[in-house]
């Protein structure tokens, strides 16, 4: 995402009284960690739900984060509340 687009979506959000807490995309055919792309675009402190996709069906979705430039990313509770 670029991270202009971030911030405008971010202004947008704390306008109408809503926070962005994370970001989400898919792995078509690979696991739902993050890849080492995320890794060098991710920034610190967002949740990034990362669904696996394997033939095109959601096979799973974890979430992961990170608080400093220089740590990996970390595996934190998902939970799906219908």
């Amino acid at each position: 995402m670029n991270p202009d687009e971030l911030f405008r979506i971010e202004k947008e959000a704390r306008q109408r009284g809503f926070e962005v807490v994370g970001i989400y995309h898919s792995h078509p055919d690979h696991p739902s960690r993050p890849s080492e792309f995320d890794r060098q675009r991710g920034w610190p402190e967002y949740s990034y739900i990362i669904v696996a996709v394997k033939g095109g069906t959601e096979t799973e979705a974890k979430s992961w984060t990170f608080i400093e430039e220089d740590e990996p990313f970390g595996e934190e509770e998902l939970k799906v509340v219908k």
